[in-house]
């Protein structure tokens, strides 16, 4: 990460505008991925990162593009949340990965249970709150995967 965590605050704008989106519409746009994407190799070079770790850092990202080919393909997964998790592990690499999967999994699963929750109890909360929510659309899982970011970034900033 940058000395003094200079790319914290477009990061977070980029994690805020991404969120909104997937909460709203369940899409993830493309020029949010991107910028996320777009502002790694610039903290890799500021950071001084070697090719070694450049390499472990494209790789986890393969992987991750990879193993979520085939659920996309079936349905089991929205292209966004592919992007998106590539993107993210491409940040996180083999060391921030366990923390990132974890957090995301988490978030993924409180989501999921808030959206049972939404559609179960419709009277229990403001409808735009329900709406966004709503299991009925699909899990918002690009929310969990901004989760796991803002955790890798935070693993970044502790050093």
């Amino acid at each position: 990460m940058l000395p003094g965590g200079y790319l914290s605050l477009p990061l977070a704008a980029i994690f805020w505008q991404l969120a909104r989106a997937d909460l709203l519409r369940r899409r993830l746009p493309n020029r949010w991925v991107l910028l996320y994407a777009g502002l790694f190799p610039l903290n890799a070079w500021l950071g001084e990162m070697g090719w070694s770790a450049l390499a472990l850092h494209g790789l986890a990202a393969a992987l991750t593009f990879l193993s979520l080919l085939p659920p996309f393909m079936h349905g089991g997964i929205g292209g966004g949340d592919v992007k998106l998790a590539t993107v993210l592990m491409l940040w996180a690499g083999p060391s921030g990965a366990p923390a990132a999967l974890l957090a995301t999994g988490l978030g993924g699963l409180l989501l999921g249970i808030a959206g049972w929750l939404a559609d179960r109890c419709p009277g229990s909360s403001p409808r735009g709150l329900r709406h966004a929510l709503s299991a009925r659309r699909g899990v918002p899982y690009g929310v969990a995967l901004v989760l796991g970011g803002i955790v890798v970034l935070l693993l970044e900033q502790r050093g």
